[in-house]
């Protein structure tokens, strides 16, 4: 751990240890403000000689997976005009997409394929390999009581079924790989219990060995922080901080990792991993790429399926500097880091700039809204060069 890891954990340990005394807002609001300018100022020094990248050019690196692009602007004809020489130009030839019920079933019985038949045409023409995330909600018509903006129970299993099977009759090995629902860890993103999601899961595994077989399934896919919490209580890492950069540290995560908020989502995990049907797992990796092989390492003993990422990207607006040479540098290092894991592909969170995440809203390779390319995206197209 270098030495302004060192400062910053002292720091953001006392205002921790401070934070639980005290009941002054303002005082806490002035702390946090204190710890932000601290932060920056220490992070811009060492960016100087950032210790996160080696000796070695990067005109010299070559990487050994699959580096593609989480959700690039494909859903219309000149967002994909846009897109296409861009993906060229970076040499990326995987893309991580997404797919929604609601928009291809409406009404039921009443489908609309025109707009995914042409992104899978377009995608077929250039060459392009497709990861689709079939997100975890649906129409209004499929959807029990049990729902929220991000997801719902379904009302009948099979109407599901129907829909993915039709999709997969349409598209027979057309689709390299295919997962259902995405950061289901939580609540927020899949409303249902363990058991819900297995079931539509396994909808989604069984009806590909019957009409797609060359298509892989893909579990996923695992937040960061639940990869955090993970290694936290599984006692491999001592403390971390989360996206609002709050620390979570030893004598946290002693107090709290048998809680049952903390078990229930432990629980949730591991009745998922023995109990869904899949061909990988997908993990997603943020902002502290330092301690990402020990997150990836706990992480590789509760499963017996290849592990791949489908989302990465950085910095945290909330802890670390944004300039581009600062983001520039980091992306490197997270290249280098995960080609270090011996996996066979990741996608970079993402093309052009923007999120429902603000922690992460800097995280791309053009500027949005001036669609104008960052010092990463020289970057990244020189490391996927090579």
């Amino acid at each position: 751990m270098s030495i302004s890891h060192i400062i910053v954990d002292s720091i953001l340990l006392y205002f921790h240890k401070i934070g639980r005394t005290t009941h002054s807002t303002a005082l806490l609001a002035i702390m946090k403000i204190a710890l932000k300018i601290i932060i920056i100022f220490i992070l811009l020094s060492c960016s100087k000689n950032n210790p996160t990248t080696s000796n070695v050019p990067i005109s010299d690196i070559v990487i050994d997976f699959n580096l593609g692009i989480a959700f690039p602007p494909v859903a219309d004809n000149n967002q994909r005009t846009f897109t296409e020489p861009l993906l060229d130009e970076l040499n990326v030839k995987t893309i991580r997409i997404g797919e929604d019920w609601s928009f291809r079933e409406p009404l039921e019985g009443q489908f609309n394929w025109t707009p995914l038949d042409e992104r899978i045409s377009w995608a077929e023409n250039n060459g392009i390999n497709l990861l689709l995330t079939i997100q975890s909600n649906g129409p209004d018509w499929a959807c029990s009581s049990q729902q929220n903006d991000n997801s719902c129970v379904f009302n009948d299993n099979q109407k599901f079924k129907n829909y993915i099977e039709k999709l997969l009759q349409r598209y027979p090995n057309r689709i390299a790989k295919i997962q259902f629902g995405n950061e289901w860890q939580s609540d927020f993103w899949y409303i249902g219990n363990e058991q819900d999601f297995v079931n539509v899961n396994n909808i989604v595994y069984n009806a590909i060995q019957q009409f797609s077989p060359q298509t892989k399934f893909v579990l996923g896919g695992f937040t960061t922080i639940s990869l955090r919490f993970l290694a936290g209580c599984n006692e491999v890492i001592d403390e971390f901080y989360d996206d609002e950069g709050i620390l979570y540290d030893r004598e946290f995560l002693d107090n709290n990792c048998n809680s049952p908020e903390i078990k229930s989502v432990i629980n949730r995990i591991e009745y998922i991993l023995q109990n869904a049907l899949y061909d990988e797992v997908d993990i997603h990796l943020y902002d502290d790429a330092e301690n990402w092989k020990i997150y990836f390492e706990n992480f590789k003993t509760m499963v017996d399926k290849p592990i791949i990422i489908t989302e990465f990207g950085g910095p945290n607006v909330n802890l670390e500097p944004i300039s581009e040479t600062y983001q520039s540098d980091r992306l490197e290092y997270y290249i280098r880091t995960i080609d270090s894991l011996q996996i066979e592909e990741a996608y970079f969170f993402k093309l052009v700039e923007g999120t429902n995440n603000p922690a992460h809203s800097e995280s791309g390779l053009i500027n949005n809204p001036e669609l104008t390319k960052k010092l990463t995206y020289s970057t990244f197209k020189e490391l996927n060069n090579n």
